[in-house]
C-alpha cells in the first residue's frame, strides 16, 4: 500500500495483504520488521514482529530510525498511528577513551571539555543547540561521580561532555546511558590538569587579539598564532613582543563560578589560584586565567609577550 526510504537508502514496504511491514537494505536483503501474518494491533510496547498489523495504509521515515505506519483497528475502524522504534545496540567505552578535549592529558578537571570515544554511544550525530535538542531520542545521558554532564556533541562513535563542578579527586565513574543500555568506565579527576589545545603536533592553540583591524579573522580582530605560513592549512601569524595573545587550554585549576551539572556555562570566570607562564624559559604572569566559554580556559597576556628569538 505504501513505500518509504530512508537516508541509508533502505526501502521500507506497508504490505496489507501479508498483514506485516518489511525492510529492503541496500544489499537487496529482505527482512519483516513488523506482522505476524495475522491480522489485529496487539503487541504494543513489545518486539515489533511478534506484534499484529491489520489495515496498513501508509508508513514514513522518522529521525533516528523510527519507522511510523497508520493501521485500523478491525472492530471500529479507528484509525491508528504506530510507531517502530529500532532496538539499539549496548554502548561501549574503549580503554583510555575519556581524555580532554584536544588535549594532551588523560587526567581531568572540572569544568572542562572531554571527549568519551567508544561505539553506539548515539544514534546520530548532533551538536547542542542544533539538532541535539531536535533529536532526543538520539542523544544520550552522561554522568561523572554521579553528577550529570552536559552534551555538547554526540556521535555513535565520540561524545563531548562539560565535566561538571567537583571536588573529588582520584578516580572517578564516567556512565553513559542510551536506550540500547548504560556503559561504564573510570577517569582521573583532578583539581588541577593543565594542557595546551593544539593547533597540530607542536604548536598550542591560540590568536593574537588586534585592535586595529588588521587581524585575518573575526571581522579583522584577531590573527591565528602560529608559523609564518600556511603549512597547517590556513593563515598563522607568529607573534612578536609587545602582542596581546591568548592561548587556549583546558585543566588551569577551579574557577571563582562553579559550572553547573548538566548545564552549560555562560560567560568567563577567573581561576582561584595564580597560573603562571614560560615562554622561552622567561616567567610571564597572564592578565587573565580561567575560563572563558563552556569548557575552555585561556591565559591572555596583555602587552607582556616577551621578546625572544
Amino acid at each position: 500500500m505504501s513505500v518509504a526510504v530512508d537516508a541509508a537508502g533502505s526501502l521500507f514496504i506497508a504490505d496489507r495483504g501479508d498483514y506485516r511491514v518489511h525492510k529492503v537494505t541496500p544489499d537487496g536483503n529482505i527482512n519483516t520488521i513488523a506482522g505476524t501474518v495475522q491480522p489485529g494491533t496487539s503487541g504494543d510496547g513489545g518486539p515489533a514482529t511478534s506484534a499484529a498489523v491489520n489495515m496498513l495504509n501508509a508508513i514514513a521515515v522518522g529521525p533516528v530510525g523510527l519507522v511510523y505506519i497508520t493501521d485500523s483497528r478491525a472492530s471500529d475502524g479507528a484509525g491508528l498511528i504506530r510507531a517502530l522504534t529500532p532496538v539499539a545496540a549496548a554502548p561501549t567505552i574503549t580503554s583510555s577513551g575519556i581524555a580532554p578535549l584536544d588535549g594532551t592529558t588523560k587526567t581531568i578537571q572540572s569544568d572542562e571539555w572531554s571527549s568519551v570515544f567508544g561505539s553506539n554511544l548515539a544514534s546520530t550525530t548532533a551538536v547542542c543547540g542544533t539538532e541535539i535538542f531536535q533529536l532526543r531520542l538520539a542523544a544520550p545521558a552522561s554522568q561523572v561521580d554521579n553528577k550529570p554532564a552536559y552534551l555538547s556533541y554526540v556521535s555513535p562513535g565520540q561524545i563531548s561532555i562539560q565535566m561538571p563542578d567537583d571536588t573529588a579527586t582520584g578516580s572517578v565513574k564516567v556512565a553513559v546511558m542510551t536506550s540500547g543500555g548504560t556503559v561504564t568506565s573510570t577517569v582521573t579527576l583532578s583539581q588541577f590538569a593543565p594542557s595546551f589545545s593544539l593547533l597540530d603536533a607542536r604548536h598550542v592553540a591560540g590568536i593574537i587579539i588586534r585592535t586595529d583591524g588588521s587581524g585575518a579573522y573575526g571581522g579583522g580582530t584577531y590573527d591565528i598564532l602560529g608559523p609564518r605560513e600556511t603549512s597547517l592549512g590556513y593563515k598563522t601569524v607568529a607573534a612578536k613582543a609587545g602582542d596581546v595573545v591568548e592561548l587556549f587550554g583546558v585543566g588551569f585549576g577551579p574557577s571563582k563560578r562553579a559550572v553547573p551539572a548538566g548545564a552549560p556555562f555562560s560567560g568567563a570566570a577567573q581561576t582561584t589560584n595564580p597560573v603562571l607562564l614560560t615562554i622561552n624559559k622567561i616567567s610571564v604572569m597572564p592578565s587573565f586565567s580561567g575560563i572563558r566559554s563552556a569548557g575552555l580556559s585561556t591565559n591572555s597576556m596583555s602587552k607582556s609577550h616577551p621578546a625572544s628569538g
